[in-house]
């Protein structure tokens, strides 16, 4: 055998094989939910086990159109990940640059405690929260999630565009000065455009967390009309028949 089969088989067991084996894990219980999203209810716990639709059907997804009213719940939920993106990437542009700009007393503290409301569930604060929501009247409303939502999320947002920003020499900002912008518009001219790369990930956690997030929408909506997506899906469909 030659030195360049060699090398190809090598190549080929050592980083190919191992790449494949490792998409298809990752991909199949994605394949996984789809197969069962097309089988009828009453195939899905029967033994052998089907690795393909045994009964093809529709069903599923005509009961979750007609039923669920689907398209109500992901407004919801859009509205909710959208408010709440956009609340983050607003507060995080200007926290995260107080942060990483302004010396202050107790600066590493504050970090820190921004690093702490990471280390505690969300569940601790679901009483309290919910108290407070009653109070204010906007239990059941999504409002209250919007709220939660940026609330939670906004320290470690606060904290990745804290770096993002040091990454950015400061005398980029002293020459936009010496050239008649304040803080605000070397804020918006030059700093944040540096980091649109940081600004998008922020965003895109934050609207990743909000979408999928679960206990709160449960405990703070009670409207099935208000339900977002993940709370939709894990309620039964009797909940979504209207009674004339």
């Amino acid at each position: 055998m030659s030195l360049k089969n060699k090398k190809k088989i090598k190549k080929i067991t050592l980083c190919y094989i191992p790449v494949i084996v490792w998409i298809v894990i990752t991909l199949f219980p994605y394949y996984w939910f789809l197969n069962l999203s097309f089988t009828d209810n009453s195939m899905i716990m029967k033994l052998p086990v089907y690795y393909y639709p045994h009964f093809f059907t529709f069903d599923n997804y005509k009961k979750i159109i007609t039923v669920m009213d689907f398209a109500q719940n992901f407004k919801n939920s859009l509205i909710v990940a959208s408010l709440t993106t956009l609340v983050i990437i607003f507060l995080s542009i200007f926290g995260g640059y107080a942060m990483s700009r302004y010396q202050f007393k107790a600066k590493s503290g504050v970090m820190l405690l921004l690093l702490l409301t990471q280390m505690f569930p969300g569940i601790i604060l679901l009483i309290p929260l919910f108290s407070v929501f009653v109070k204010l009247g906007i239990y059941d409303n999504l409002m209250s999630l919007v709220i939660v939502n940026a609330t939670t999320n906004l320290p470690f947002c606060m904290i990745m565009c804290c770096g993002f920003y040091a990454g950015v020499p400061v005398t980029l900002e002293e020459a936009a000065k010496i050239d008649g912008c304040t803080t605000i518009q070397a804020l918006f001219k030059i700093v944040v455009p540096s980091i649109l790369p940081g600004i998008v990930t922020c965003g895109a956690f934050a609207f990743v967390n909000s979408w999928n997030e679960f206990v709160y929408s449960l405990n703070f909506i009670n409207t099935s009309s208000k339900f977002t997506i993940p709370v939709a899906l894990s309620m039964p469909l009797a909940i979504f028949i209207k009674v004339p």
